[in-house]
Formats: C-alpha cells, sequence, structure tokens
C-alpha cells in the first residue's frame, strides 16, 4: 500500500466512513478510492483534495501537504 493510500484508509476508517459513502459524498467512483487505497492507482492532486473535504482532513506527500 503506498503511502497516500494507506493515509486515505487510516483516515476513512477512523471517521467510519464506508467507501460507498466517500464515493457518494466526494463525487468519485467507489472502485477509484479502492484501488488509490490500495495502491493500484496514482492518485491525483484534485481527486485528494475532494477526499480531503469529506474527511475534513490533509494529506502529506513528502513536504506537501493537500
Amino acid at each position: 500500500m503506498n503511502n497516500i493510500g494507506h493515509q486515505l484508509k487510516r483516515m476513512r476508517v477512523n471517521r467510519e466512513i464506508e467507501i460507498e459513502k466517500l464515493a457518494l459524498l466526494s463525487g468519485l467512483n467507489a472502485e477509484t478510492i479502492a484501488a488509490i487505497e490500495d495502491g493500484e492507482l496514482d492518485v491525483q492532486v484534485s481527486t485528494l483534495a475532494k477526499i480531503s473535504d469529506v474527511l475534513n482532513c490533509t494529506f502529506s506527500i513528502g513536504d506537501v501537504s493537500i
């Protein structure tokens, strides 16, 4: 699992939000979110921004936080 995927899954689980609910609230596809969490898909900044808005959190990529 990549770092971003790990962060995403941890935040989602800590907030007790199912992938399907996160997908609905963010306007993303549940399969896309699952693939990001599993490290199978590189996440675009715009996608990460949508997810972070829903989860009300930030993600770190190296020295950059989104």
